[in-house]
């Protein structure tokens, strides 16, 4: 090859092809040297192969910006199921498409960490007693230090990985409580339309009673105004399904399209054999957010390593000249750094320091992980207990109470005041429920969204339930002995 420069750099002796003829020599060696070792942007998509291990959902290819798509089977139209509520803001939400962007990024940072710096070529022009002379030169450091540069974007393009992963999940878990506030909305719309429904045949009845004489004007009055009250609370739920709605629609990524939301009712999840604590500590061993803490440690580690060798440049040097032996004369030399000023370490220790922030907040994250299992299965096993004792014991007492009101209201047998009270033990029992429902579906979203994945049938270990009368019968404290 070297052969190959020296007859060319002989033909063309006081021209500018010399200088090409040995840049392209030398790109070449650099070429085969490096390759078919240049790291590939081909990859994997991991946030939808992460997504799809714990929550069964599927990604959709990357669509086109401004591009509406919904998933193969999901229609406005026919009804919206939680599941493809949230599938559709996977593929659709607009800040989770430019988070995912982010991965696009991190890759291309992949590629150039593996790319090789061009060698350079500089030609003297030959002048009157004055040879013509080039030189190209490479940076030898730049194979040495290749390695520790594409560990460190490794590590770095796994921890968005785990990043966006995680933001799926928030995503998911976004989606689902406001499919459950949507729900509440609407259901607090029926308790009102109830509401109205049931003041409107109090009203009536005191009207008959009126009418009667069998009862003062004040108490007609008084059965008016609580059916209007009513009616003004229903005008004040209508505008908070819409606002619930639009909330909804927002996180599908269909602000555009306005097709009316059917919503399909939610199951009530009760379960009973969920261990916490086995939970937290699959969450904190699994959770992509943990994992990403655990790259981002990695990549830093990385940073640390190279900071403190990349100051050093090695370049490695071709002189050649024209001589009188073979009509030019090639020859070898390097340049190298001297340490003797600067040892860089101001960015060493700034990568110390980043190392460090990188390990405590790795802890900060195990931490908030822990109260997030723990927060969401109390809020959960709360939901539940008061569930049972409403669905058992209040709401059938109310709902038998307000028939004897209005049976002895209308036989004159009560005043119209208990009548009233008793009317409103039932609406706010009936809200009550319709609350709790919603705060069921609420917690199970945020505990799945807490350890990372749906869980199954048989997550945990069997829990026996406290009584249903004394939830905490079971869990207080035992008192301290008196001395």
């Amino acid at each position: 090859m070297y052969a190959d420069i020296r007859k060319s750099v002989r033909g063309a002796r006081h021209s500018g092809t010399a200088m090409v003829a040995a840049a392209a020599g030398v790109a070449w060696t650099v070429a085969l040297a490096a390759g078919c070792h240049t790291a590939s942007a081909c990859r994997d998509d991991c946030v939808a192969r992460c997504v799809g291990e714990r929550m069964g959902f599927e990604l959709a290819q990357r669509q086109c910006v401004g591009q509406l798509v919904l998933p193969n089977g999901a229609s406005l139209g026919d009804g919206l199921t939680e599941d493809e509520a949230a599938l559709i803001a996977l593929w659709n939400n607009a800040a989770f498409q430019e988070l995912l962007a982010d991965l696009d990024i991190a890759q291309a940072d992949l590629v150039q960490a593996g790319l090789l710096p061009n060698p350079e070529v500089g030609y003297f022009f030959a002048v009157s007693e004055k040879p013509f002379k080039y030189v190209f030169d490479f940076p030898l450091e730049a194979l040495w230090l290749r390695p520790i540069k594409i560990a460190a974007a490794e590590r770095e393009e796994a921890r968005i990985c785990e990043k966006l992963s995680q933001a799926a999940l928030d995503l998911i878990r976004d989606v689902r409580l406001a499919y459950a506030d949507t729900l509440l909305a609407q259901g607090k719309l029926r308790v009102s339309e109830e509401a109205i429904a049931v003041r409107t045949s109090i009203a009536n009845a005191a009207q008959v009673k009126l009418d009667a004489g069998e009862t003062s004007p004040q108490e007609s009055v008084t059965a008016n105004l609580d059916l209007l009250q009513a009616k003004q609370d229903a005008v004040k739920t209508r505008f908070d399904v819409s606002v619930a709605e639009e909330k909804l629609r927002h996180l599908m990524g269909l602000g555009l399209d306005r097709t009316p939301l059917r919503l399909e009712p939610l199951a009530t999840p009760l379960r009973s054999d969920l261990d916490a604590e086995s939970l937290a500590g699959d969450a904190v061993a699994t959770r992509p957010d943990a994992q990403a803490a655990e790259q981002n440690a990695a990549a830093a580690a990385e940073r640390l390593r190279l900071s403190r060798v990349n100051w050093v440049r090695f370049l490695g040097i071709g002189d050649a000249t024209s001589g009188r032996d073979k009509g030019h004369e090639l020859g070898p030399a390097f340049r190298v750094t001297l340490p003797i000023f600067n040892w860089n370490e101001g960015n060493i220790a700034r990568a110390e320091a980043e190392l460090e922030k990188a390990e405590r907040q790795r802890d900060t994250i195990r931490d908030q992980i822990l109260y997030d299992v723990h927060a969401a299965d109390y809020h959960y096993q709360q939901a539940r207990y008061e569930m049972e004792i409403l669905t058992r014991q209040v709401r059938p007492e109310a709902e038998a109470a307000i028939r004897r009101a209005e049976l002895a209201y209308k036989e004159g047998n009560t005043p119209y005041v208990v009548v009233l009270e008793t009317t409103r033990q039932l609406l706010d029992s009936r809200l009550r429920e319709e609350q709790l429902k919603s705060d069921l579906h609420r917690a199970w979203a945020e505990l799945e969204r807490a350890v990372g994945r749906r869980l199954g049938a048989s997550d945990g270990k069997i829990k026996p339930l406290p009584s249903v009368d004394d939830p905490a019968s079971k869990t207080a404290p035992e008192p301290a002995p008196s001395p």
